[in-house]
C-alpha cells in the first residue's frame, strides 16, 4: 500500500480510482465494511482503491474542546487499512483552510486530484463547510460528473449501531470485550516501558509500567486480562489501570504483569490488547492480602486469553 500525505493528482498515476471517504477514526467494523466495498469495486474495474482520510480528527480544528480521545494511532490506522487490501492511503491534515471549503469546492478538489469512478461513504458522511455536504448532494454530483456513489448501509451489532462514539464509551466504562465486538479486534494501547516503583517485583509479581499518549482513550480503572506484543512475539498478562489506592498514589498509570516472561524491557515499545475487565480497584489491608488477590486475578484472566 502506498501512503500519500499530500493532495496530488493521483489520477495521472492511477486512471481508474475508487475512493472510500471518511474520517475512519476507529477503523471499526462499520469503517471496515465501507473500505472493503471500495476495494471490491476497484477490483471489478481493474482499478485502484484509495482511502481518503485525515491525519487528525476534524474536531481538533472545528471545536478542539470537543475533540474525542483517539482509538488508534496513525500508524495502526494505516496498518489496519492496509490489511483490508487498499492500494493507496491518502491521509492529509485537516486544516482551517480545508474547513472553509464549501461542499462544492470539496467535490471539485476530489474530481481534480482523483477523478474517481466510484466513491463509497457511510450513511452519516457529511463534508464541506459546517458539514453541509450530504450523501444526497454527493450522489447528485456523481450523476452530473459521471462517477458512482455508493452509500453503505448502517452496520449493527446485536441491534446496536456501530459508532466510534459508542466504542469510546464502552472502553471508558471498562467494557473492553464489548468494544472488541464493534472494533472487530481487541482494543489496544501502544506505549513505552518506563521505570516504576518496583513494588510488583517485591511482591513476587514483576510488572512493566507503561507511558502512553494522553490523547488516547483509556479503559476504566481496574484489572484486565490482556495480551501483549513484544518484538513480534505474543504473551498473556494481567494489567492494572488507575491510581494504586493501597499505596496512596494520585495519578493513573498502566502496569502489566506478563506471564511466563523475563527480561529487561525498559525503553521498548509494547502493545497491550485488552480482553476482559476482571475487577475494579480495591484497597488492601496489607501486602499479603494484595498478593493473594493478584494470584486470583491471574487465575481469572486465564479464561479470557485468545
Amino acid at each position: 500500500m502506498e501512503i500519500v500525505k499530500k493532495i496530488t493528482a493521483l489520477k495521472t498515476k492511477y486512471p481508474a480510482i475508487t475512493i472510500a471517504l471518511g474520517t475512519f477514526d476507529g477503523i471499526h467494523i462499520g469503517h471496515q465494511k465501507i473500505i472493503s466495498q471500495a476495494v471490491a469495486l476497484a477490483k471489478q474495474i481493474n482499478g485502484t482503491s484509495v482511502v481518503f482520510t485525515f491525519s487528525n480528527h476534524p474536531l481538533s480544528v472545528v471545536a478542539p474542546e470537543r475533540c474525542p480521545l483517539q482509538l488508534v494511532t496513525q500508524d495502526d490506522k494505516a496498518e489496519l487499512i492496509q490489511k483490508l487490501g487498499v492500494d493507496v492511503l491518502l491521509t492529509i491534515p485537516f486544516t482551517p483552510d480545508f474547513l472553509k471549503l464549501s461542499p462544492e469546492q470539496f467535490i471539485d478538489l476530489v474530481l481534480e486530484t482523483l477523478s474517481p469512478k466510484h466513491i463509497v461513504i457511510g450513511p452519516n458522511y457529511y463534508f464541506g463547510y459546517k458539514s453541509t455536504g450530504t450523501p444526497e448532494l454527493l450522489q447528485t454530483a456523481g450523476i452530473q460528473y459521471g462517477f458512482n456513489v455508493e452509500v453503505h448501509p448502517t452496520v449493527y451489532v446485536n441491534g446496536t449501531i456501530v459508532s466510534s462514539t459508542l466504542i469510546r464509551q464502552m472502553i471508558i466504562d471498562g467494557h473492553v470485550d464489548q468494544a472488541a465486538q464493534f472494533l472487530g479486534r481487541p482494543f489496544t494501547i501502544n506505549g513505552v516501558v518506563i521505570h516504576g516503583a518496583k513494588r510488583g517485583r517485591e511482591l513476587g509479581f514483576p510488572t512493566i509500567n507503561m507511558e502512553f499518549p494522553s490523547q488516547f482513550v483509556l479503559p476504566a480503572d481496574g484489572v484486565y486480562a490482556v495480551s501483549l506484543t513484544i518484538e513480534n512475539s505474543q504473551y498473556n498478562g494481567v494489567a492494572n489501570i488507575g491510581k494504586n489506592p493501597t499505596c496512596n498514589e494520585t495519578h493513573r498509570r498502566l502496569e502489566v504483569h506478563i506471564l511466563q516472561y523475563s527480561g529487561n524491557l525498559y525503553g521498548q515499545g509494547v502493545t497491550v490488547s485488552f480482553l476482559k475487565h476482571i475487577r475494579g480497584q480495591i484497597t488492601f489491608a496489607d501486602s499479603e492480602e494484595l498478593k493473594l488477590q493478584i494470584s486470583q486475578d491471574i487465575k481469572a484472566a486465564h479464561a479470557y486469553y485468545l
